[in-house]
C-alpha cells in the first residue's frame, strides 16, 4: 500500500506542469512561453538520446565517415587483407598439391625404375634385343634432344621455384621426347593439365606439361625424337599455349638448358 502511494506522489510530481517564459528584460514583454512538465523532459530527453545513438549508428555503419574511427580501417585496408586471404589459402593449396605431385613422381621413379631393370635383366638373359634401355649408374655427360621447337619464355630458377623451362610455340607444335625411354605416367592433372612423365636410363625423369593431347601411354617404350604429345594450354597453370618442361636427375630438378642442345 505504501508502494503504491509512493509511485502515485512521485508520478503526481512528474505531471505538475511549468511554464517556461521568455521575456524581454527591459520591459518584461513575454516573448514566448512554454508549458511542461518533469515527465516531459524526461520524454524528450530520452527520444533525443535514442534518435541520436540511432543516427550514430547509421552513420558508421552506412557511411564513410566509419573510417575516420580509429581501428575501423578503410575499405581499401579491408580489401587488402581479404586479397592476402586468398592468396595466402592459394599458396597453402600450391605448395600442398607440389609436394603431392614431389612424393608421386618419387614414387612413381622408383617403381618404374626397378620394373625397368627387372625387364632390362630378363631381356639380357634370353638373348632378345632390348629397346636401348639401360640402368646407366649416372647421368654425367647425358645430353637429351629439344623437346620442342620453339623459343624459352621462362628459364629454371630456384629462386622463383620454376623447376623448368617453358618452351613458347604455336598451338598444335610437336612435343618430342627427348631421349630413350619409358613412359611411367600419361594422364591429366589440375595443375599440369595433360601430363607425360618419361624415364629414362640413369634415374633420369622428363616431365611435359599443358599438353593438348598425348599420343603414348602408360608403360610404352619409346625412342628419343619419338612425337608424344601436342603443345597446349590444358591445366590450372597456364596462360598459354606452352610447354613446361622438367628434367629430374636422382630425385632431384635440375635445369634442363645444362643437359639439352639447344
Amino acid at each position: 500500500m505504501k508502494k503504491d502511494t509512493a509511485f502515485k506522489r512521485l508520478l503526481h510530481k512528474l505531471r505538475i506542469p511549468y511554464r517556461l517564459v521568455i521575456m524581454n528584460d527591459s520591459t518584461f514583454e513575454e516573448k514566448f512561453s512554454l508549458k511542461l512538465s518533469r515527465l516531459n523532459v524526461f520524454v524528450v530527453i530520452t527520444i533525443v538520446t535514442l534518435v541520436l545513438i540511432i543516427g550514430t549508428v547509421f552513420l558508421i555503419a552506412f557511411t564513410p565517415l566509419r573510417e575516420y574511427i580509429p581501428g575501423y580501417g578503410s575499405v581499401e585496408d579491408r580489401q587488402m587483407v581479404y586479397k592476402l586471404s586468398l592468396k595466402t589459402d592459394s599458396l597453402e593449396k600450391e605448395l600442398s598439391a607440389r609436394q603431392v605431385y614431389f612424393d608421386n613422381l618419387i614414387g612413381v621413379l622408383s617403381s618404374a625404375d626397378s620394373t625397368l631393370i627387372t625387364e632390362s635383366r630378363a631381356s639380357y638373359a634370353s638373348g632378345e634385343p632390348h629397346g636401348g634401355i639401360t640402368a646407366n649408374s649416372d647421368a654425367t655427360g647425358l645430353y637429351f634432344l629439344p623437346p620442342v621447337k620453339g623459343q624459352i619464355i621462362k628459364r629454371y630458377s630456384t629462386t622463383a621455384k620454376h623447376f623448368a623451362i617453358d618452351f613458347g610455340a604455336p598451338k598444335g607444335s610437336i612435343i618430342s621426347s627427348v631421349g630413350d625411354g619409358m613412359v611411367v605416367f600419361a594422364d591429366w592433372t589440375l595443375s599440369g593439365g595433360n601430363t607425360i612423365i618419361i624415364l629414362h636410363p640413369g634415374k633420369v625423369v622428363s616431365v611435359y606439361m599443358h599438353n593438348l593431347s598425348v599420343s603414348v601411354k602408360q608403360g610404352q617404350t619409346i625412342k628419343a625424337g619419338d612425337p608424344i604429345a601436342i603443345i597446349g594450354n590444358s591445366g590450372e597453370n597456364t596462360t598459354g599455349p606452352h610447354l613446361h618442361f622438367e628434367l629430374w636427375i636422382d630425385l632431384q630438378p635440375v635445369n634442363p638448358e645444362n643437359y639439352i642442345s639447344l
